[in-house]
């Protein structure tokens, strides 16, 4: 059994697809979500799935190093030896069978190439997704064992890390699946929503600042990935 612990805010129409996902993977997986007083179906979803809820307050702001604090810390106290700390778009694809395998070769840190997924068709179904582009910025370590890391040590983004304690990568490299682009007008909504709410840290040190784009520029942003994207599923 392992514990997944993620992020979330008005996180509907991804958020059953992440559970799916990993529950056909880890059947006995247990879920633990940080609700930022979503305002959609997703708290309601949440529930529905029989996941755990931890309610986190940031002021109605998105502040990255609140962000990279909570995700430094949260999985202390898992009861199980190995853990997935990832966003609601983060999908690691790797099976319990692989994770036993690993196991045997006394794996304590799992290795991963990220994907840009891009949705070629107008619509909401992510399942239908199979285009994407290699982004090595989701190359993160998403899956590690407690029992050897004292701490993980990610940066904003958690894009890299520095973990300490016993570390040993896996023998094999694992896809992780990033779903951005999902439909032009979603991305625009997330965008705007975001824009509103970045706090003074993350314009003092300008991350996440992306975000404040034109609505122009965001789609042009996500035709130019269905350009680039090429079959991987």
């Amino acid at each position: 059994m392992i514990t997944l612990y993620t992020l979330a805010y008005n996180e509907e129409v991804k958020i059953q697809f992440m559970i799916d996902f990993y529950k056909k993977r880890f059947p006995n997986c247990h879920f633990i979500i940080y609700d930022n007083y979503s305002t959609d179906n997703t708290h309601k979803i949440i529930e529905n799935n029989s996941c755990e809820i931890r309610m986190f307050d940031s002021n109605n702001q998105i502040d990255d190093i609140q962000l990279k604090d909570l995700k430094n810390n949260c999985w202390k106290d898992s009861k199980t030896d190995w853990v997935i700390v990832c966003d609601v778009d983060e999908m690691l694809d790797i099976t319990e069978q692989d994770l036993i395998n690993e196991e045997k070769l006394e794996t304590t840190i799992i290795k991963s190439e990220g994907y840009n997924m891009v949705n070629m068709e107008n619509n909401y179904d992510l399942s239908s997704i199979i285009y994407g582009i290699p982004d090595h910025s989701y190359d993160k370590l998403y899956m590690f064992n407690k029992k050897y890391i004292r701490d993980i040590n990610y940066v904003c983004g958690a894009h890299t890390a520095s973990p300490i304690g016993t570390i040993k990568l896996s023998f094999k490299t694992y896809r992780a699946y990033h779903y951005t682009f999902i439909h032009p007008d979603l991305l625009v909504t997330r965008y705007k929503w975001t824009a509103k709410r970045l706090s003074e840290n993350n314009i003092k040190y300008n991350m996440g600042t992306y975000h404040l784009d034109s609505e122009e520029k965001i789609r042009e942003k996500f035709e130019a990935k269905r350009l680039e994207a090429n079959k991987i599923l």
